[in-house]
């Protein structure tokens, strides 16, 4: 790794002025992209770790969702039925009602 930096000294010196400050403020450039990337890549992470955790909730949730889903299933059967035995009452308390 040290000899690419003593080949960067040796071109810096045969280099122009406006070609060293080129050459200073394209490393600034890559040193910020770095720290930039690095952060980016930390906060995926963190994202990645809430995501899981709040996969993990939901799943812990999911025997009580189905319970409650068979409950309102089950109380609807129930309505349907109750709401089917009037239906057929009705229409012969109408005809009595009638006569």
């Amino acid at each position: 790794m040290s000899d690419p930096i003593r080949k960067d000294d040796k071109m810096t010196g045969d280099l122009s002025e406006g070609d060293r400050y080129f050459m200073e403020q394209r490393d600034l450039i890559l040193q910020d992209i770095g720290q930039t990337m690095d952060s980016i890549l930390n906060n995926l992470n963190g994202l990645n770790i809430s995501l899981e955790n709040f996969i993990a909730v939901g799943k812990e949730f999911e025997s009580v969702s189905d319970l409650w889903n068979k409950f309102y299933a089950g109380i609807s059967e129930v309505d349907d039925s109750a709401d089917g035995e009037e239906d057929v009452s009705k229409p012969q308390s109408e005809d009595k009602e009638e006569t």
